[in-house]
C-alpha cells in the first residue's frame, strides 16, 4: 500500500513540475510601447518596453530595427520575461541604469 501511495505521489509531482516548466517558458504576445532614448555612442539610454505599465530593457536590442528609432511608438511584441536585471550605462549617470529584462522574440507596428 505504501509503495502504491509513494508511486502515485511521485507521479503527480512529476506531472506538476513538467507542466510548469512547460508553461513558465512560452512565449508570450502583446501590445506594447517601445521607447527610444538615443544611441549608447551618445550618452543614450537604447530601447525601452513598456508592458502592462511596467518598463523592460531588451536583452537582445540589436534585433529591433533602425524603424523604431523615433520617440515613442506603439508595438505588438512576442517575447519572454527574463526575470534578470539588464545593466546599462546611461548618459552621465554615475551608476548603471538597472531594469527589469526581456527578451524580444518579434517586433511589429501596431
Amino acid at each position: 500500500m505504501k509503495k502504491q501511495i509513494f508511486k502515485t505521489s511521485l507521479f503527480l509531482f512529476i506531472t506538476l513540475l513538467m507542466f510548469n516548466f512547460t508553461s513558465c517558458n512560452k512565449d508570450k504576445t502583446s501590445n506594447a510601447t517601445i521607447s527610444w532614448h538615443g544611441e549608447y555612442e551618445v550618452d543614450g539610454c537604447g530601447f525601452f518596453i513598456t508592458l502592462d505599465n511596467h518598463e523592460y530593457k531588451p536583452e537582445n536590442e540589436s534585433i529591433i530595427g533602425d524603424e523604431f528609432k523615433n520617440g515613442s511608438q506603439s508595438v505588438i511584441i512576442e517575447y519572454k520575461i527574463t526575470n534578470k536585471i539588464v545593466e546599462s550605462a546611461c548618459g552621465d549617470l554615475p551608476e548603471s541604469t538597472k531594469t527589469d529584462g526581456i527578451k524580444i522574440i518579434s517586433i511589429e507596428k501596431e
